[in-house]
């Protein structure tokens, strides 16, 4: 039965990088479905409100981290294309490239140190002032949760850059299976604080599992070697920021921001407009939805060092294989997946009406939940692209941001979350689809024939 089930996972494109990082989604998924019990039953409608408000808040580190995590996967991943690693996890083959990884592991160091830090005061900042503004009660303890969960995803901000650049070398395996197991005690934790009456603090103690698993996976293995290598590797060649990587990342962090104002403008605007009951709604579904979008892009996520190194080497064949493959089994698990979700909302309508009003009416639920078969195709399409060193999605991410972000705001503001909703689809269906589309097909066309 084993050796049936490991050929049909290995047809549909699933290694074991996929197997670890969609056995985290799926128990982020199934998790999440659990957890939304545990809120229902401990906090209020409100609480639900800040709980997911506060998420969205945070995910201003884009404004910080300005895409240079993906951008380390990348340019380590074509360094290393012309190194080998030993056995014993000795780096060898030409100095140059060698030199070439160790600055930039120098400069991602310093860069995620200045900017976690300046995230931190920003956020622990902002929250205040905002929450203070908007909030629908003097009852609710969200102050130390929120200053402890700042503190905590500043870590996570810094410790970052560490597996991205440990997937450059193609061990996405490793990294896979350290997001599984935080995934697990993390979900243990949010659980365990909201069954002892915890309530706001449950996502600051998930937070910080999260930074101690990462610091305990850094440290094992023998990439603390590597890294000690690199660090005192004397530097005769560097990868000039200035020349090489600036003129890339800030195109990708523009395309970043954009995002933000994509996916996670919703709940703030909802928790400043609509209450915090809608925006804990909101939330909910967001929750189930991003689940969904999380599970399929470890398709494309595991592909980045493999597709980057097809490209140094010009292995387009190669590449063009892997990229079908897997733009067609990522949309088969989003569609399924996309209809279990419906599915579930059924049941719960039938079978426990009190957690189906946690999110939002059917018919809205599913509007939303279809935007991310689109949106997963679009992400295969710049994720293939990007790979080639370069980001051709800059205009389609600045425009639809800014068509999202005035939707959102002025529906949310004037009309209500229906509108919002509706407005986003009609954006991503209609515009966004198309021009990435349009941009994939020349883009392609044109880096290859360079």
């Amino acid at each position: 039965m084993l050796p049936i089930l490991k050929k049909g996972l290995q047809k549909i494109g699933v290694d074991k990088a996929i197997a670890y990082s969609s056995l985290a989604r799926i128990i982020q998924a199934g998790g999440g479905v659990l957890t939304i019990f545990f809120i229902a039953a401990n906090l209020t409608s409100e609480e639900q409100g800040y709980y997911y408000t506060f998420g969205s808040i945070l995910a201003i580190q884009i404004f910080f981290e300005l895409g240079l995590g993906g951008i380390i996967t990348q340019y380590v991943a074509h360094e290393v294309a012309h190194l080998h690693l030993d056995p014993n996890n000795n780096l060898s083959g030409e100095i140059k490239y060698k030199s070439r990884l160790s600055s930039l592991l120098h400069l991602i160091i310093k860069w995620y140190l200045i900017m976690s830090m300046l995230f931190l005061i920003s956020v622990i900042i902002f929250g205040f002032y905002y929450f203070s503004t908007y909030g629908v009660s003097d009852n609710i303890n969200w102050k130390l949760p929120w200053v402890l969960l700042c503190i905590s995803a500043s870590i996570n901000l810094f410790l970052s850059s560490f597996p991205a650049f440990i997937q450059g070398f193609g061990d996405v395996k490793y990294i896979a299976l350290m997001r599984l197991i935080s995934q697990v005690i993390s979900i243990l934790i949010v659980w365990t604080i909201l069954l002892t009456g915890g309530k706001l603090y449950a996502s600051a103690f998930s937070s910080l599992m999260i930074s101690i698993i990462s610091v305990i996976f850094i440290l094992r293995k023998s990439y603390l070697k590597i890294f000690y290598s690199l660090w005192n590797t004397v530097i005769s060649e560097t990868i000039n920021y200035k020349k090489e990587i600036f003129p890339y990342q800030w195109k990708i962090a523009l395309s970043w921001i954009s995002g933000y104002f994509i996916f996670q403008m919703f709940n703030p605007v909802l928790f400043a407009y609509s209450g915090a009951k809608i925006a804990g709604q909101m939330g909910m579904t967001l929750t189930a939805i991003n689940g969904i979008m999380a599970l399929t892009v470890n398709w494309t996520s595991t592909k980045i060092p493999f597709w980057s190194a097809n490209i140094s080497r010009k292995e387009y064949n190669q590449l063009d294989e892997s990229y079908n493959n897997t733009l067609i089994s990522s949309t088969l698990v989003c569609i399924t997946c996309v209809i279990v979700f419906i599915l579930c909302l059924l049941t719960l309508l039938h079978l426990y009406e009190p957690l189906y009003n946690r999110f939002l009416p059917l018919w809205l639920s599913s509007i939303l939940s279809i935007t991310i078969i689109f949106n997963n195709i679009i992400n295969i399409w710049a994720t293939y692209l990007r790979c080639h060193k370069k980001e051709p999605f800059l205009i389609q991410s600045i425009t639809i941001g800014i068509l999202s972000a005035l939707s959102t705001f002025f529906m949310g503001k004037y009309v209500n979350v229906n509108a919002v909703i509706i407005g986003y689809t009609l954006i991503t269906i209609f515009i966004s689809l198309p021009l990435s589309y349009y941009i994939f097909k020349t883009k392609r066309l044109e880096y290859h024939s360079e």
